[in-house]
């Protein structure tokens, strides 16, 4: 049996995803092998987690909405609750809102599950009206040949929400592309599945008894739109094109089924009030009415992905314009429907107005070419949109989930053999995280290795939690007083044992494949000149949660460009070749950056790299050595950077030095605020290249490239 819970929200009777989740339940019932709950979140009615019994289904009712925000109380209460029914069996969650996907990390580490999401939207696309210079610079990203190296951090966010998922469902071609371009999401975790309905037989001859029911002239033509009024979904462009049409036929109406800002509605018209309706939100019946009474549908959307208003429009086997963009170019075919195209200007999108017009006059004035349109639309909805397709695909996803294998046990002979890897963690009153943070370390699946934890003076029960461990491979050096990082991680160093050194601190963790993907990397024979390699790395909280990631430079180019503009290493991410750290050591002389400083000195003999994967979790929390030493760190950072640029022979002027700071300490928009300052900036960028350059031997496209990236990435600067 397959046991699933699909998470919605509450009685959410107004938007289109209940009508998803609503089609999915009904052939979900049918099927006997699911047992089919739902969790309905945000049930503001309920003070408490609720539990009821309805027909063949589970209803759960949880009063608070559920993601990054919940706090640790609430996300205990909720899973509590729920491991009484679940207990050991092996569950698949589906979330039917995006913005719910981040809760996946709770319930992976509290059940056996699978987690799918059904991906209604692409939220980046989203800036078309909040952030339209961004949406132009994500939106050429999408569309080059060329894979983007980086995330963009205005993406950060989203990806975030992927990151717990075993599946994505996605309702369009173009949702499926965006992850694939944008977010490297495997696709072999992703399925394309069109949002389907059940068929509608409309009924020619209740169109007239319609108009009179609901108080619409029988000669006045009608054009539809329905869904929220606001200006990404193109309501204003197509009131403002309606005065065009009234100029060639005068018995049309406008008909806005849908709530949102009105007053904007009445601007875009010069005079024609009158002519337009505004109904507020229908229930699906009377919605339903308003297809059979429309002469014309229209879907202007700036941006769109599976609509269920164009589906539904579809099925009633109304004539059809819609914007020629995402989805509605997707699920509306070229014989099924007029499509009029959006512009993207400089400054702004819009729908082509005069072209909208056009299509709508024509339609009107052409019934029998209308229908035809109308017709072939349907056909294609039926055998392409239809409930009984979507859901059989849908189950086809959760059998696929259900069966597939558990992942690999940690410590598998997998890597039975290989190199001798020394972790090496130092620790000050570490208790708290220290548990976390072995465990992962021993859950790797490359067993080669030996963990050294350097007590460093603890006070608290960091020597207890260690020596707890039964297992060989863990080594303790105790120092009866507090030494400090620097001596704690060079006599580590001094005594460890394996070809490689990788850092961890107690408070962080490693992925499961840390330690196979570094050594992998450094035993390659292309890379015997690296002297050490990181990654990438999410950032979580104090309970564990990702907030964030963090990117870093990945090939020796790019380390050595960006190294006098940001560390371009996560210090607990990097592993180390043993016969380069023993000769070099760590520093005293930069505190609180002695990591940073020994990068420059490494790589003043050795090449380096950083794999483009998240292949440790970095705590931040407010007793973390970052948080508490944040001044020392910044101040320290930048006499270190100031003393490299006078050993290549830069002498910064004030200003420069101003500016070269701003960027070390991430100061970004906060200090780049003006022309002059970002003129400034792009200048001191390329004069430190151009050092850097002379030195490494870059091409000038690659300096190029490098001033765009740390523009870009430490400065938030978009040229």
């Amino acid at each position: 049996m397959i046991n699933l819970y699909i998470i919605d929200y509450f009685n959410q009777k107004s938007s289109g995803l209940t009508t998803y989740v609503d089609q999915l339940r009904e052939y979900i019932l049918k099927d006997k092998r699911i047992n089919l709950h739902f969790i309905f979140v945000r049930a503001t009615s309920y003070t408490t987690v609720q539990k009821e019994k309805i027909g063949n289904s589970v209803h759960y009712y949880i009063p608070h909405d559920i993601g990054p925000s919940t706090t640790a109380e609430q996300d205990k209460q909720f899973i509590d609750f729920l491991r009484k029914d679940i207990r050991e069996k092996q569950v698949i969650f589906h979330f039917n809102w995006i913005n719910h996907a981040p809760f996946a990390q709770v319930l992976k580490k509290a059940f056996r599950c699978k987690i799918v999401l059904t991906k209604h939207c692409i939220p980046w696309r989203d800036f078309i009206t909040a952030n339209y210079p961004l949406f132009r610079i994500l939106n050429k990203q999408f569309l080059s040949e060329e894979n983007p190296t980086y995330l963009d951090g205005s993406l950060i966010r989203e990806q975030l929400t992927y990151h717990a998922l075993d599946h994505i469902i996605c309702v369009t071609e173009l949702a499926r592309n965006s992850l694939d371009k944008l977010f490297c999401f495997p696709m072999d975790k992703v399925s394309v599945i069109y949002n389907g309905l059940l068929p509608r037989k409309a009924n020619p001859q209740l169109k007239e008894k319609l108009k009179s029911k609901y108080g619409f002239s029988l000669n006045e033509r009608i054009v539809l739109y329905a869904g929220a009024v606001n200006e990404r979904k193109g309501v204003y462009d197509l009131v403002a094109t309606f005065d065009k049409v009234l100029q060639q036929i005068d018995n049309v109406r406008l008909v806005i089924a849908g709530t949102g800002d009105f007053g904007a509605v009445f601007k875009s018209t010069d005079k024609n009030w009158a002519k337009i309706t505004l109904t507020g939100n229908l229930d699906k019946n009377t919605l339903y009415d308003f297809y059979q009474i429309a002469d014309v549908g229209v879907v202007p959307s700036y941006i769109e992905q599976c609509s269920y208003t164009t589906i539904e429009m579809m099925h009633h086997e109304l004539p059809l314009i819609v914007a020629d963009v995402d989805g509605l170019a997707e699920i509306v075919p070229d014989d099924g429907g007029l499509k009029v195209p959006l512009v993207l200007e400089q400054t702004k999108a819009y729908i082509h107005q005069d072209k909208l017009a056009e299509y709508i006059v024509y339609l009107l004035e052409n019934p029998e070419i209308a229908r035809q349109y109308a017709h072939k639309s349907k056909q294609h909805a039926l055998k392409n949109l239809s409930v009984k397709k979507m859901v059989t695909e849908t189950i086809q996803v959760y059998d696929k989930l259900f069966l597939q294998n558990e992942s690999l046990p940690a410590n598998t002979d997998r890597h039975s053999k290989g190199e001798l890897v020394s972790v090496l963690l130092p620790c000050h009153n570490g208790e708290k995280y220290l548990n976390a943070c072995i465990d992962s370390v021993l859950k790797q699946t490359y067993p080669q290795f030996e963990l050294i934890v350097v007590n460093d003076g603890s006070t608290d029960k960091t020597r207890e939690i260690v020596e707890k461990y039964d297992d060989e491979r863990i080594r303790l050096i105790n120092y009866k007083q507090n030494v400090g990082i620097v001596d704690s991680l060079n006599h580590g160093i001094k005594e460890a044992k394996g070809k490689y050194i990788a850092r961890i601190d107690a408070d962080d963790m490693m992925h499961p494949d840390r330690l196979h993907k570094q050594i992998q990397y450094l035993e390659n024979q292309e890379n015997q000149d690296v002297g050490l390699v990181g990654s990438h790395h999410y950032v979580i909280n104090s309970i564990g949660k990702i907030t964030s990631l963090k990117q870093y430079p990945i090939t020796n180019n790019e380390i050595n460009a960006t190294l006098l503009f940001h560390n371009p290493f996560s210090h607990p991410s990097v592993m180390m070749r043993a016969d380069v750290v023993k000769k070099i050591k760590y520093s005293n002389q930069y505190p609180h950056v002695e990591d940073y400083h020994l990068w420059f000195n490494i790589l003043k003999k050795h090449k380096a790299g950083n794999i483009p994967e998240y292949l440790t979790y970095y705590r931040v929390h407010d007793n973390s050595l970052s948080v508490k030493s944040n001044k020392d760190q910044k101040e320290n950072a930048a006499d270190l950077v100031l003393t490299e640029l006078e050993q290549r022979g830069v002498d910064p002027t004030v200003e420069n030095l101003k500016i070269h700071i701003a960027i070390l300490q991430g100061y970004r928009g906060k200090f780049f605020n003006t022309k002059e300052k970002v003129e400034l900036l792009q200048k001191w960028i390329t004069s430190i290249l151009e050092v850097q350059q002379g030195k490494h031997n870059y091409s000038d496209q690659f300096s190029k490239n490098m001033k765009k990236h740390i523009l870009q990435m430490y400065c938030n600067i978009y040229e």
